[in-house]
């Protein structure tokens, strides 16, 4: 189940860390204060931006992986990273403060920011995922604003193998979530396939894509190439050589999807 926190405009909830650009190492460690997280909710993100990138990150609280955050392999070029803070990651910042961790990368700029950026009246709500049994569709998924109120869920929902897409036309967003707090998906596999995991959740105009709203438009043959947690892991590359040496996984390039073997 994940619990959304509605926003109709990104802003910055708190700066974390501006000035000189930082240089981390496993030795060299940026540490943010757990007092900078007051005023900080659960759904907000951590926003990092970078001077330079090679290798990975870790983000860490008292010495351990934050929970909610990944092992993340930055690779070069790499413009933003962004890591949703979960109730227990909110706990742990606030408690021990941040560590960012890598091998070797330059921070430019860290902060919080708030969940989503800003609805535009886009038609549908996708919801990507992952699975460790490859693709199915008999899987259970409610969006919805109340537990205990038929009228709270959002639909009709489309549910494809790796995404599902609900329908937002006849939706008044704005009034939909001005009454709660928060906007919950619930979903469940069905008939024993294994848990599969939420990726992450956009807005877009395309259902075929299911990740149009991420990208960017090429211009002058140039595009840049996100993964399907929405991170950039490439700026303005020659649109014929985005997915060249990349790891093996699903990307997207111009608002398409591209497998890379």
């Amino acid at each position: 189940m994940v619990s959304c926190v509605p926003a109709f405009s990104q802003e910055i909830v708190k700066e974390l860390y501006a000035g000189e650009a930082f240089n981390v190492t496993w030795d060299n460690t940026l540490k943010i204060d757990a007092a900078d997280f007051d005023g900080v909710n659960v759904g907000n993100y951590i926003y990092i931006t970078f001077d330079r990138t090679t290798d990975v990150l870790e983000l860490k609280a008292d010495g351990k992986w934050l929970p909610g955050s990944l092992f993340t392999n930055l690779g070069d070029n790499t413009a933003d990273y962004k890591c949703y803070l979960t109730e227990a990651g909110l706990a742990a910042v606030k408690q021990y403060g941040l560590e960012i961790c890598g091998a070797d990368f330059t921070v430019s700029k860290g902060a919080v920011n708030t969940a989503f950026e800003g609805y535009a009246g886009q038609r549908y709500m996708v919801i990507n995922f992952s699975d460790d049994k490859g693709s199915f569709t008999n899987y259970d998924l409610n969006v919805m604003t109340a537990w205990n109120d038929e009228s709270a869920k959002w639909g009709p929902i489309t549910k494809e193998a790796h995404f599902a897409a609900v329908d937002l036309q006849d939706i008044n967003v704005a009034s939909a979530l001005a009454g709660t707090d928060n906007l919950i998906i619930q979903a469940n596999p069905g008939d024993g396939n294994a848990p599969f995991n939420i990726t992450s959740v956009v807005l877009s105009d395309d259902i075929t894509t299911g990740m149009a709203v991420l990208t960017d438009d090429a211009a002058g043959g140039l595009v840049n190439v996100y993964n399907l947690q929405g991170m950039m892991v490439r700026s303005n590359v020659v649109a014929e050589e985005a997915s060249v040496a990349l790891p093996a996984g699903i990307y997207i390039v111009n608002g398409k999807k591209i497998a890379v073997p």
